[in-house]
């Protein structure tokens, strides 16, 4: 309650600010993207050579061995090429003089949108290492798709859809969703303006009436696709170990057969396109860990990372907990100590050890992917060094104020392309508060795995989002 009711008592008190600065109530970033090593790389494209057979030129009998001799040392060319994520903001003369100090702004107008930008770019970017390049983020589902398609047949037409965790952590108020009627579609059936996010509920704007809305239909970050269809974003793990249709049936023939940075890779997917793994009805979480390791382990991996949604991180552990309970006793009284949870969960198969199953609230519910690191990298034309937020490897915690950022608004900056190698500035608009700039954070890389056989992917029994399967 007010202090006093008196207003000319209230005109003498003053206004306490209680913390500094402006506090950060963004999600965690990504642990795992950190983690992903960087690599500057130029030139239109980025190839590599994989040998993906040794041939069948080998026998007791030398004629028959001779008779296959030209089908020795089978090899392909990857071409990779970059994709691009840019986040922007506006400034004008008005805001930037208003907020020169602390005595007149909890901080920079300028540092405080470079924040936001950078943040957004951090999101974005983890989208992408999990997907194929186009923004897909989820599966509509059902009962979406009958809110969708019995909206009004005009735009504008606000309803509530219900999104999983690992969708709506990726994108933010204001943003823009689309509708694709899969994946690969070159078009977006209709686009949706995010106005509200509460836990799973998403109020979003209709822009385009959509009466065919489809279960099957795919939620992708808007504006993730070329005029041609083709995908703009980076590529992931999506791309690099697809599960398209649970690697079996049409779906998965006409993806497998199509050309991936130049090479078609259903010659030998398992080398091409990574190891695989689904789990049978009933299988554990721990069970397609263990099967899916043995798989990278007898490709020659090292195995050192494996990356699972925090929602499977949680089941996982249930497992675990549900045949293993630890008890310890003080020694000053019998009283008895018990542990719920795990701080660490480590795998092993023969001499294969994973210290760390690292869980990434961006990775997709019920997928889980087992990487040697060496071979994932994020190969970039532009600098990097933002990826990182200061949090240490996949510790708790995220940045809580954002006045770290408060000297890097580029409020003074020249009109240039790539500043520091990732900020360009332009003149902006002119606004009733005077001249405008646009500073846009730039992006133009892609992920890429230069040996896919020593990596794989694994889906969960009862996964129910999962984008390549439906896709």
């Amino acid at each position: 309650m007010a202090v006093t009711t008196e207003d000319s008592i209230l005109a003498i008190l003053k206004q306490f600010y209680a913390k500094e600065g402006v506090q950060s109530l963004f999600f965690r970033n990504s642990p795992v993207i950190k983690r992903i090593g960087k690599t500057r790389v130029e030139g239109k494209s980025q190839s590599y050579s994989a040998m993906y057979g040794f041939g069948g030129a080998v026998s007791s009998d030398y004629t028959v061995a001779l008779a296959n001799a030209t089908n020795q040392a089978k090899n392909v060319e990857f071409l990779v090429t970059p994709g691009q994520l840019f986040s922007v903001y506006q400034l004008n003369a008005k805001e930037i003089q208003a907020s020169l100090s602390k005595r007149g702004a909890y901080m920079k107008v300028a540092g405080n949108k470079h924040f936001a930008a950078t943040e957004g770019m951090r999101k974005s970017l983890a989208a992408a290492f999990y997907g194929r390049g186009y923004g897909e983020i989820a599966v509509l589902g059902s009962g979406n798709a009958g809110v969708i398609a019995a909206g009004p047949a005009s735009p504008a037409t606000t309803v509530d859809i219900t999104l999983p965790d690992d969708a709506v952590i990726k994108f933010d108020v204001g943003s823009r969703l689309a509708l694709k009627t899969s994946v690969a579609a070159t078009s977006e059936a209709t686009v949706l303006r995010v106005e509200k996010i509460t836990g799973n509920v998403v109020t979003v704007t209709i822009q385009t009436p959509y009466p065919g809305a489809s279960g099957t239909d795919i939620v992708t970050i808007a504006g993730s696709i070329d005029a041609s269809g083709n995908p703009l974003m980076p590529v992931g793990l999506g791309g690099w170990l697809p599960v398209v249709g649970e690697r079996n049936g049409n779906n998965w023939n006409n993806y497998i057969n199509t050309k991936f940075y130049g090479v078609t890779r259903s010659i030998a997917s398992d080398r091409l396109a990574g190891q695989f793994y689904k789990a049978a009805s009933g299988e554990s979480k721990k069970s397609v860990v263990k099967n899916l390791l043995k798989r990278v382990r007898r490709a020659g991996s090292k195995a050192d990372l494996i990356v699972l949604n925090d929602d499977d991180w949680a089941a996982l552990s249930d497992e675990i907990e549900s045949t293993n309970s630890y008890f310890t006793q003080t020694s000053t009284s019998s009283k008895k100590k018990a542990s719920i949870g795990f701080s660490d969960i480590t795998t092993s198969f023969s001499t294969n050890f994973i210290e760390n199953i690292i869980d990434d609230p961006y990775c997709p519910k019920g997928v889980v992917y087992i990487l040697d690191s060496d071979t994932v990298e994020l190969w970039s034309y532009t600098n990097t060094e933002y990826v990182d937020d200061g949090i240490a490897g996949n510790e708790p915690g995220k940045i809580m104020n954002a006045d770290v950022d408060n000297d890097k608004g580029k409020e003074e900056a020249p009109y240039k392309l790539l500043i520091d190698d990732y900020i360009s500035v332009q003149p902006g608009t002119p606004s009733v508060g005077g001249p405008t700039s646009v500073v846009a954070t730039t992006l133009f890389a892609t992920y890429a795995i230069w040996n896919t056989s020593v990596n794989g992917v694994g889906i969960f029994d009862g996964a129910t989002n999962v984008v390549e399967v439906s896709a």
